[in-house]
């Protein structure tokens, strides 16, 4: 199934003194990943490098095409986990 394909636009609402009820999204938008960012600081027990590595292999399966996966400069356990998907490819 194309993406985009599974969900019809909702009817637009006639409001003739207002612009943005009239407007409707014309293309399937791009969603970015942001679930590897290293917002581990409020997590009790951070990932570790195999587990954002594992985390990573989940969110191209699903079919991201854009994954934010962290900061090197924020944490070693982050610059590893970066490190690491650029050495593997």
């Amino acid at each position: 199934m194309k993406p985009g394909s599974k969900y019809q636009p909702f009817p637009s609402v006639d409001l003739s003194d207002r612009k943005w009820p009239s407007r409707t999204i014309a293309q399937t938008p791009i969603w970015c990943s942001v679930d590897l960012r290293d917002g581990n600081q409020a997590l009790t027990v951070p990932m570790t490098v195999a587990q954002k590595t594992e985390m990573f292999k989940v969110l191209v399966d699903c079919g991201f095409k854009q994954i934010e996966v962290g900061f090197p400069s924020a944490s070693l356990t982050e610059f590893e986990f970066v490190r690491r998907l650029i050495e593997e490819n």
